[in-house]
């Protein structure tokens, strides 16, 4: 399994929502507004010098999810201009605890 850590321009999470649909990936974490700079653009803090956010957003998926999450923001960010791209890493997982598998029923 991997997890997937993602950050890009708040304004794109459309079409970051689009990409993770495409992919089949239903269950994952996102922090709405952070700031900082990404690997290319200017830093984005939520401040009048260097206005807006970015969000960042996670995910634990199998393998081949990944692969697939991976072509998919390649082939994103290569039609993108500027600085509207998405910096993604992909980390190896070593145990999962998942509350979805801890129980028959989740919130019942």
């Amino acid at each position: 399994m991997k997890l997937v850590f993602m950050t890009y321009y708040v304004g794109m999470h459309r079409d970051v929502r689009e990409i993770l649909g495409d992919c089949g990936i239903s269950s994952y974490t996102r922090w709405a507004e952070v700031t900082g700079q990404l690997s290319c653009g200017e830093p984005r803090e939520g401040t009048d010098v260097w206005p807006g956010y970015n969000t960042a957003l996670q995910a634990v998926l199998r393998e081949e999810t990944a692969t697939k999450l991976e072509t998919a923001i390649r082939e994103y960010n290569a039609a993108q201009r500027g600085d509207e791209r998405i910096d993604a890493y992909f980390l190896e997982i070593q145990s999962v605890v998942r509350a979805a598998d801890e129980f028959e029923t989740c919130g019942q």
